[in-house]
């Protein structure tokens, strides 16, 4: 019994030794081999094969001696692991490996041909030798053994997804599309499995065959299977994906009806076309729940969603008149009699109320549904402050400035270190700003550098760094003064005062250093107002008379932006040439650079 217990103890301070020791000759077998140090790393993978019998350090082992081209002492070791296990079919492949390797094509075909035909009937068999030819490269091979197991095994159905796998490598598109579509007509379910794999082979195809063939597959098989909903749900899936969302409308619609699911796929779809700009279709999906009626779980979101699609088209419009957004007034004021629960759409509520100050000038309105919403005891605290922060933007809207401060003071008080908090603590930075307190402002806005917030301490550095570059030559602030004044006319909307304060800013400053921030404050409006080649003069000014300001990456960045809009690709590459030749340290020489390959690449196809 002692001598037991002492062997005991021995054994367990050997064997953590045994481990590190195994470990550390393990990553000096794969320096070697990666360092093409064939031999020396053969005889450690060898050693390690012996010790822990894993296949992985046998199979360096043998590629280490083929590319040795010491095909003898390889074949030698794999017949002898052969003759120790008969029934592992991954060294049988191993030696035909080895045989085609040496150049004795033959005996390596009739290996292979040989270790398929004498898989033991078992599903796991067959995937383990397949695996095993496609880790060789022998790809089509392993679809033969997938077949052969389809045969063997009396199941059609087995192996669509492995074969469809190698047939995606192999980019024979065409018959790996037939064997997903084959897959889906028995297991609809792996149908998000399918999606993913479909996603990342698109995402892969350059040249876009792959594209082409799939709208065309999926189109003949929803037109031609009589069971088609799983079709039409990967048909979905695909216009969605390639943002046709009109041509995804029908087919939402269509489901939905054969499913009974209240319009499961319209919202799906209505949220991806918002996401993606297409208001109309978002705004129609929408408005088909909503006619479905209150039974529908989904209605309360599609009104909300209705709202939101017809608020976003009319921001994106150049020309929105006043009339279309009283429309959307009516509509929202309607949506809010209906409600019992404000809490349900505390969002909604905000957005009114912005619509009211912001677009209709209706600031007593916009400010009495926010407080009356404040005074509501259900409504949840962080919702309390984002309705408050809503209601000081009215305030300083309103040109109460004090007030708004006030507002967000309490905010800032009440939610230190949570992002409301910080961006509370910026808007009121701002307001300080606009008041021309300059050193107070930036001494918050220096605080905020550190916020968790990405963009709220972009913000604060880039407003800090406007104020400090601005203000060390001019004592009196004059023309930052000036300029904050414009700023605060942008914020009110009132963008024709604005615009003409900005533009006397030349003659009352002449050569003055925040030119260049004037010629940008233009070229933001122009560009909101879709003014596109007013936008492109202004940011030429930058780059013409500012080269040297931080600004002049930005404004060629933004002007090549505005060229690929009007479709003026050469100008917009040379813009992004001049980024990475001129402008190498800057934060868009990086994606300039991109952009500019990529325009190089297609002009050369």
């Amino acid at each position: 019994m002692k001598k037991l217990l002492l062997i005991l103890i021995v054994l367990g301070l050997f064997i953590p030794s045994l481990a590190f020791a195994q470990k550390t000759n393990s990553q000096l077998a794969y320096r070697y081999f990666r360092d093409k140090e064939y031999e020396a790393a053969a005889e450690i993978f060898n050693e390690l094969y012996q010790t822990s019998k894993s296949k992985s350090y046998f199979s360096y082992y043998i590629t280490c001696l083929l590319k040795l081209e010491n095909y003898s002492q390889a074949e030698k070791a794999t017949k002898k692991e052969i003759r120790k296990y008969p029934d592992d079919r991954v060294f049988q492949i191993e030696l035909g490996h080895i045989y085609k390797i040496s150049g004795a094509v033959k005996k390596a075909d009739k290996q292979f041909n040989k270790t398929i035909d004498n898989i033991i009937p078992n599903k796991r068999e067959f995937i383990t030798v397949a695996n095993a030819l496609r880790g060789k490269g022998e790809h089509e091979l392993a679809i033969q053994t997938y077949e052969k197991g389809r045969q063997i095994l009396k199941q059609k159905d087995l192996f669509h997804f492995e074969i469809a796998n190698i047939l995606l490598f192999q980019r024979n598109f065409k018959l790996m599309l037939n064997e997903y579509m084959l897959a889906l007509s028995v297991q609809p379910e792996k149908l998000q499995q399918i999606q993913s794999q479909l996603q990342s082979a698109l995402s892969q195809n350059i040249n876009s065959e792959l594209d082409q063939l799939l709208r065309s597959k999926l189109i003949n098989q929803v037109q031609n299977t009589d069971n088609n909903l799983v079709y039409k749900e990967l048909l979905l899936w695909y216009y969605t994906h390639k943002k046709e969302f009109t041509l995804a409308f029908s087919l939402a619609q269509s489901i939905d009806l054969i499913k009974n699911n209240g319009g499961e796929k319209l919202i799906f779809l209505a949220k991806a076309a918002s996401n993606n700009g297409d208001y109309l279709t978002a705004q129609t999906c929408f408005k088909q729940i909503i006619e479905k009626g209150k039974e529908s779980k989904f209605y309360n979101a599609a009104r909300i969603g209705e709202l939101e699609s017809i608020h976003l088209r009319l921001e994106n419009k150049s020309d929105s008149k006043n009339e279309e957004w009283q429309t959307l007034s009516v509509k929202y004021a309607n949506y809010f009699k209906d409600l019992p629960n404000i809490n349900q759409s505390v969002y909604s509520l905000i957005r009114f109320a912005n619509l009211s100050a912001f677009k209709l000038k209706e600031i007593k309105k916009a400010s009495e549904m926010l407080e009356t919403a404040l005074k509501n005891r259900n409504i949840r605290q962080l919702d309390k402050a984002t309705i408050k922060l809503e209601l000081a933007d009215i305030k300083l809207l309103d040109n109460r400035k004090w007030d708004a401060i006030l507002l967000y003071s309490q905010i800032e008080q009440t939610n230190k270190n949570n992002p409301i908090g910080y961006e509370a603590k910026l808007k009121k930075a701002k307001v300080s700003y606009y008041l021309g307190e300059f050193d107070w402002a930036k001494a918050q806005l220096d605080v905020l550098k550190g916020s968790t917030s990405k963009l709220i301490a972009n913000d604060a550095l880039n407003l800090s760094q406007l104020i400090s570059d601005n203000t060390s030559l001019d004592s009196t602030y004059s023309a930052m003064k000036y300029f904050a004044e414009a700023d605060f006319l942008i914020f009110q909307s009132e963008t024709d005062s604005a615009k003409m304060k900005l533009n006397k800013f030349f003659k009352t400053f002449p050569g003055h250093s925040l030119s260049d921030e004037v010629y940008y404050k233009l070229y933001e409006i122009y560009n909101s107002q879709q003014s596109y080649n007013e936008a492109i003069d202004e940011l030429e000014l930058i780059i013409k008379n500012h080269p040297y300001e931080n600004l002049a990456a930005k404004a060629l960045f933004k002007q090549a932006e505005l060229f690929n809009l009007q479709n003026r690709i050469k100008e917009s590459s040379e813009n992004y040439k001049k980024i990475i030749v001129d402008y190498p340290e800057s934060i868009y020489s990086v994606e300039a650079r991109e952009r500019y390959n990529s325009i190089r690449e297609s002009n050369s196809k």
